[in-house]
């Protein structure tokens, strides 16, 4: 926020109570997007009317514009669960709390689906097709998902292995990692150092890779042939995963209308070994 702050300000003459506003910004970048003009002129003893004129000379048509945009800004930053929760403060007290976090949800979705155009994901599907291993990573928060869509994978092709653990069993199997198979990741803040690790022992054995992020700054955002990005913003202290569940079975929902006959006959022989199983 700041930086973007000192762009808007670099070619503007700025008066005595103009110059005390934007050192208010500087200094209280962290709180400074869940406050109102009120409590901000309050703090520093002038009208709010200074403060939104001050935000308009920076070419916002309105202070919850200019709070919008530093609600974008900070959004896009790796933020600590205690920030994100003060981000949503407002609105968790809201009582209608189940339409807002559908909305959220909805919007996330939405925004997912759209973002990742339908070219990328039918390379993306291509590539998991064509080759002849699949390994599917994911730690931590995005550990459920990689277990979710390794295992739904592995009912319709073969070779499909998951991994949801950083450990040794991981980087055993990684080096055998050859031309003509993928690595499917699925990165999600906090970043492992060890994405990188396989992305680069991927490249270098010049098999396809497909990364699934949250932001295309992300560490690993475009280190591979296709990136897949996900909104992950929540609404509380922690990351929404349902976009990216939802982006996964998208994938794998498209995968199946055009399944051939090896695959539905594994399908098959699956779905019955699961049923002998639970008798």
């Amino acid at each position: 926020m700041i930086h973007s702050l000192e762009e808007k300000l670099i070619s503007k003459s700025l008066t005595k109570i103009e110059k005390l506003i934007a050192n208010f910004f500087y200094h209280n970048e962290n709180r400074l997007y869940f406050l109102t003009s009120t409590e901000i002129g309050e703090e520093l003893k002038i009208s709010d009317t200074s403060v939104i004129r001050f935000v308009k000379k920076l070419g916002y048509s309105s202070f919850k514009e200019f709070k919008n945009d530093i609600r974008r800004q900070v959004s896009e930053k790796i933020l600590t669960p205690t920030e994100k929760l003060s981000l949503n403060e407002e609105m968790l007290k809201n009582n209608n709390l189940v339409g807002i976090f559908l909305e959220s949800i909805n919007k996330n979705i939405e925004k997912t689906l759209n973002i990742n155009n339908l070219e990328k994901i039918e390379k993306a599907i291509s590539l998991i097709l064509k080759s002849r291993k699949k390994f599917v990573v994911g730690f931590k928060s995005t550990s459920g998902v990689a277990s979710f869509f390794g295992l739904r994978l592995g009912f319709v092709l073969e070779n499909v292995k998951t991994y949801s653990l950083n450990n040794s069993e991981l980087i055993k199997d990684i080096i055998d990692i050859k031309k003509g198979d993928c690595l499917f990741l699925i990165a999600h803040p906090k970043y492992s150092k060890t994405y990188q690790l396989l992305i680069e022992q991927a490249k270098t054995m010049e098999a396809s890779i497909i990364i699934v992020t949250d932001r295309a700054v992300s560490p690993v955002a475009n280190l591979g042939d296709v990136t897949l990005l996900t909104e992950v913003g929540g609404l509380s202290y922690f990351n929404s995963i349902v976009p990216t569940q939802s982006l996964l079975e998208f994938i794998l929902t498209f995968i199946s209308r055009g399944l051939d006959e090896n695959s539905k006959n594994r399908l098959i022989s699956i779905n019955k070994f699961l049923n002998q199983n639970t008798k």
